[in-house]
């Protein structure tokens, strides 16, 4: 496996803030690859569906259950936003397998993103369902004393799933640097199957998760 400084990123600089322009590199990669896939899967549907199609249908069918079981059936419409999620953070977690690369979401900033990202859609849905004075009544339930408490369960929620992704991911890609240097075939082949079920598996908690906190904030 080529020598790969995990802590180390290519940044830029834009005025006064840094960017890890590697990062955002595998990120503009794995984006094009959803890209081309969605692509490929959808430019010649049929009523007799190919392998690829199959697969999607069978993923999104699976997606949708999923928002249905944790948002309702009005869930149903934000089915892209948790589809990208999920596919996103799966290929991201993917990158890092192949010798040389490193995850996206191996860095701390991007997950945050991803944590944010799922922020804003929380209150964006919350918001649609129950305007804006309902979403704003909601933090002061039951009465104005579980305010901050509502607010801190806004952001550690997502914070937590961020963070879990992150440690996960950069923690297997630690791991099989450590292993192609000790055994260099066998081993690390064997760690880099389980490497990907660990990135499914990743990839389906931290969406899950996300849908269920989105749930209970639209209840709320």
């Amino acid at each position: 496996m080529a020598h790969v400084k995990l802590m180390e990123h290519w940044t830029m600089r834009i005025g006064p803030f840094g960017l890890h322009a590697d990062t955002a590199l595998y990120s503009l990669g794995v984006t094009v690859f959803l890209l081309l896939l969605a692509f490929f899967a959808t430019r010649r549907l049929s009523l007799v569906p190919g392998p690829l199609q199959s697969l999607m249908e069978i993923v999104v069918e699976a997606m949708e259950n999923m928002v249905r079981e944790n948002i309702g059936a009005h869930g149903q419409a934000y089915l892209p936003f948790f589809a990208t999620l999920m596919f996103y953070i799966f290929v991201a977690n993917m990158v890092g397998l192949i010798p040389g690369l490193k995850s996206p979401t191996g860095d701390l900033s991007v997950t945050l993103g991803l944590a944010v990202s799922v922020i804003l859609a929380m209150q964006y849905i919350s918001i649609r369902l129950h305007g804006f004075r309902g979403w704003l009544l909601g933090f002061f339930r039951p009465n104005f004393l579980f305010f901050f408490l509502h607010l801190l369960e806004l952001f550690t929620r997502p914070l937590t799933l961020a963070l879990r992704l992150f440690g996960n991911i950069f923690a297997g890609e630690v791991l099989l640097t450590i292993l192609y240097a000790l055994a260099p075939v066998v081993v690390p082949t064997l760690w880099l199957a389980f490497s990907v079920a660990i990135g499914a598996i990743q990839a389906y908690i931290f969406t899950i998760l996300s849908m269920a906190y989105t749930g209970i904030a639209v209840e709320e």
